[in-house]
């Protein structure tokens, strides 16, 4: 898999259960989602990595008033966590109450995981270490 970074095939590998981001061939900085020009040092050769799943917290918020789309799945938490790679990302939280936000830490250790909402889509997702 390589070639044009492509939001589509992004979507398919974490539908796939296969979370993928994108390294810069130039400077080795990693990127997700994937997206034409390094933010590192602006080259344009990148390829599909495979991360360790490992990262922390850096942000949350709970998600009460939801998307039409996403109504019946309130409250749900979603999360910035910074991978072990350096990038950051936004995820679904999972493993974690959204009635109890106050026992979210940032800087806590989390996993990838991966969450099946109520309309069968699957969403690239973090919990607890």
């Amino acid at each position: 898999m390589s070639g044009r970074p492509s939001l589509e095939q992004y979507k398919k590998n974490i539908e796939a259960r296969d979370f993928k981001a994108y390294k810069c061939a130039k400077c080795g900085a990693v990127i997700a989602p994937p997206v034409g020009v390094c933010y590192s040092c602006g080259g344009t050769q990148m390829e599909w990595t495979g991360v360790s799943g490992k990262g922390k917290l850096v942000s949350y918020t709970v998600i009460h008033v939801a998307p039409e789309q996403f109504q019946d799945e309130a409250p749900y938490y979603i999360g910035i966590v910074e991978l072990e790679e350096g990038t950051r990302i936004t995820v679904r939280l999972t493993g974690l109450d959204p009635q109890r936000p106050a026992e979210v830490k940032i800087g806590m250790p989390m996993v990838l995981d991966y969450d099946t909402g109520k309309s069968g889509r699957t969403y690239l997702a973090f919990r607890p270490a």
